[in-house]
């Protein structure tokens, strides 16, 4: 499993969301997730669905304000779900 470096950038409409930003190649999405799956600032976006050189293709557990549900990422926002717990 992969985590995907976020920023928080504000509340969601609900007290358990929170609104983050992703980097992606194209520039920045934004999206809603839960407050509990927002870990170390980075969410769970399970495994790599396409690889490029320099990007790597993942999908979003939710949908970001712009409709996107896969998205580009950089290679250096992903990381091991197992980095993070040592």
């Amino acid at each position: 499993m992969m985590r995907l470096m976020v920023e928080k950038v504000g509340s969601g409409l609900h007290p358990s969301e929170v609104v983050v930003s992703v980097k992606t190649v194209s520039g920045s999405q934004r999206l809603i997730v839960s407050q509990r799956s927002l870990v170390e600032n980075s969410i769970s976006v399970g495994f790599p669905i396409g690889e490029s050189q320099d990007a790597t293709l993942v999908e979003l557990p939710r949908e970001t304000q712009s409709g996107a549900w896969r998205v580009w990422v950089p290679k250096d926002q992903l990381f091991e779900e197992e980095r993070m717990r040592a």
